[in-house]
């Protein structure tokens, strides 16, 4: 187990394996998780090649990646670490591509039948010298099959240097955070009308990624998951693909684990979920930079696309002329800082980086004499005298610095401007006290013709699965004033069948509301009018700003009630092994609310013997690390829940690495509920065939 690295570090190290032709001691760390694809026989001398080739002088190569493997590369290399490991080139698979005869190319894609087949048109066409293929997952031995059958077609079995799989089919978006990139799994997995071959099909999949993120964190965990839907399924299937891996393999993928059989401190615990635990995360208002960046601005592989801060408000049409791209590096030291913080403190800090940042010009402008940065020229000034040089290296730092604090302001100011048109922080501050709303104060809401009807609606299904009760002429009232506003309603026919099976969700809420205090927002609109005209000015003026403050004092009364998720509180009771050897009694938040971790839950370790008792022991030693995956969907809501959790218990402390089949803003989940409650096919919590 390599407790010292997040997922994201060594899914890099493993890619610059890859570029390095897999030579094991080019990677930056001694866990090599790559694994040939032994029923493809290779030139053993090429191999051999290959490995010198690698250890020598940098070797100058081509990349070529299909669509996923592009997904699982751009959030973590960038082009600069391509170029030190020698890739010179980089293109698509299916881009049009002009042969490079004298150099070889590393290939990394999905194992499918439209993957190989291009393969083979590359071979025919002989574009490289020699090609190194490499596998974001165990090919299957029908495809591994025609691979071979496609390279003696096309004469090139000798330009094969390697075939491996690399067990990195998932995508890292923070230190310890990955998706599957599985779009609509929600859906899929609780619709009725989908059929059990394809649900089938989804499950193994995940199956699949999940035990590529087991192999590069090289640990075999003991499981816990939800019984009775799609985890369980889950976690079996898991369970039964490691224990067969660990009797069967040749070539141990966990070996540097092997140590830890009956030490839980040095095992991690594999927490598996299912969405329908808690639905109201998924669609909550939300107040911290990096939930509100993903949420207003969809944020996708770490690239966000704002409207022209400098655009009026309401002028969408100019605003969707001009629009600015960022790629955020979660290293971002602004980021890496305050993604997690609450807007307003966000914008206090602005502030502080600002100061610092206009204190460091100072010193370095006064050192040479000079009134700006863009005077300074380092061959001007003599390299002996020690103040200047050590000014002038600040040059690269600084101007780093900038950019960086240009691109946050630019995004503040647009969450800003959203802010101000949707009313983000009215809906923040009703969720944050949800169950003490009325139906007067809900009532009001809806008709509000200022409001969105997208925020409406997720307001009201919020609503809806944390109160108690709702009377049938009440409901159809809020239902009437949700079609007059312009909203769906095919997302309420899907809730109400999902609370009529199991109110799941109605605990989310309940213990935090009660100590929550009364948020007032009717006055914090005005004061968002003088931070969005400061925000303009400082982007007008030197392009970072000067001064903020009446900055914090907008948003000062808004800071979120510190209140576990859901999933938070389940994770917890299974790391602390509090739930009293598994528990009882299915899935009961409905009706023990405060209480979603008395259900049962699955025990699996599939390093004992099969058989063994499916219950953890009374008295186990807590666990030190988990990896929480919820089966169809998560947010970085969640995501920074279970974060801060870490952070706040006592010490050693402990460490989460969050998963999911797709990371969904609010928007997206809300789609996928509609289509359900759309499809006149209802809920089906369970769906899943066991």
């Amino acid at each position: 187990m390599t407790a010292s690295k997040s997922l994201r570090d060594l899914q890099k190290d493993a890619l610059f394996a890859m570029f390095s032709l897999n030579a094991a001691d080019t990677s930056t760390d001694s866990n090599t998780t790559s694994s040939p694809s032994s029923s493809l026989a290779t030139n053993g001398a090429s191999t051999a090649a290959a490995t010198a080739l690698a250890i020598t002088d940098p070797v100058w190569k081509v990349l070529i990646y299909d669509r996923f493997a592009q997904d699982v590369i751009s959030p973590i290399v960038k082009v600069n670490d391509l170029r030190e490991m020698g890739v010179t080139v980089h293109m698509p698979l299916y881009s049009d591509r002009l042969p490079i005869p004298d150099v070889p190319a590393i290939y990394f894609m999905q194992p499918t039948a439209e993957n190989i087949r291009r393969m083979g048109e590359d071979l025919s066409k002989r574009l490289y010298e020699s090609y190194y293929i490499n596998f974001s997952s165990t090919i299957p031995r029908p495809l591994l099959e025609d691979l071979a059958s496609t390279t003696i077609q096309a004469g090139a079995s000798a330009e094969i240097a390697q075939v491996f799989d690399q067990y990195l089919d998932y995508v890292c978006l923070d230190h310890n955070l990955f998706s599957f990139q599985m779009e609509d799994s929600y859906r899929l997995l609780n619709d009725p009308s989908s059929s059990e071959s394809h649900i089938e099909k989804l499950l193994d999949r995940i199956v699949g990624s999940l035990f590529s993120v087991l192999v590069t964190m090289s640990a075999v965990p003991v499981i816990r998951a939800q019984r009775g839907n799609a985890a369980e399924v889950v976690a079996t299937k898991l369970e039964a693909k490691l224990r067969d891996h660990l009797l069967n393999s040749r070539a141990n993928l966990f070996s540097t684990d092997a140590g830890a059989v009956n030490r839980s401190i040095a095992r991690p615990v594999l927490i598996i979920l299912d969405r329908n635990l808690d639905l109201n995360t998924m669609l909550s208002h939300t107040w911290t930079y990096a939930t509100l960046v993903h949420d207003i601005f969809d944020m996708k592989l770490n690239r966000v696309t704002i409207p022209d801060p400098e655009a009026p408000a309401g002028a969408a049409a100019a605003a969707s002329a001009k629009r600015k791209t960022f790629d955020i590096d979660v290293n971002d030291f602004f980021w890496k800082r305050h993604s997690a913080n609450p807007f307003p403190q966000v914008a206090e800090d602005v502030d502080v980086e600002i100061n610092k940042y206009k204190a460091d010009v100072d010193q370095v402008t006064r050192s040479c004499g000079v009134s700006s940065l863009e005077d300074v020229d380092p061959n001007e000034y003599d390299s002996g005298a020690k103040g200047l040089t050590t000014a002038i290296n600040k040059l690269p730092e600084l101007t780093e610095r900038k950019r960086l604090l240009d691109m946050h302001m630019s995004i503040a100011t647009g969450l800003l401007k959203t802010i101000q048109e949707r009313h983000l922080d009215q809906f923040f501050a009703m969720e944050e006290s949800i169950t003490r709303q009325t139906k007067a104060t809900i009532s009001e809401a809806l008709r509000d013709t200022s409001k969105s009807p997208a925020d409406k609606i997720r307001l009201f299904s919020i609503y809806y699965l944390s109160v108690d009760t709702i009377s049938k002429d009440d409901l159809a009232e809020y239902e009437r004033l949700l079609v007059e506003a312009g909203c769906s309603v095919a997302a309420i026919g899907y809730l109400k069948q999902v609370r009529a099976i199991s109110r799941m969700t109605a605990s989310a809420n309940v213990a935090a509301a009660a100590a929550a205090p009364t948020t007032a927002a009717t006055d914090l609109l005005y004061r968002f009018s003088t931070i969005g005209s400061k925000l303009t000015d400082h982007l007008q003026s030197t392009g970072v700003g000067n001064h903020f403050e009446n900055l914090v004092s907008g948003v000062k009364n808004l800071l979120p009630v510190r209140k576990d998720c859901p999933v938070t509180r389940v994770v917890d009771t299974m790391m602390e092994n509090r739930d009293e050897a598994g528990g009882g009694g299915g899935n009961n938040a409905a009706n023990n609310p405060g209480d979603v971790v008395g259900g049962d839950y699955l025990y699996l370790d599939p390093r004992l013997p099969r058989g063994s008792s499916g219950k953890p022991a009374k008295g186990r030693t807590a666990f030190g690390e988990a990896v929480v995956f919820v089966v169809g969907g998560g947010n970085y809501l969640e995501a920074q829940n279970l974060w801060e959790y870490t952070q706040r218990t006592s010490l050693p402390r402990k460490k989460i690495t969050y998963g999911t089949t797709e990371l969904l803003t609010p928007n997206a989940f809300m789609a996928q509920l509609e289509t359900l409650g759309g499809g006149g096919a209802g809920a089906s919590m369970g769906r899943v065939p066991l």
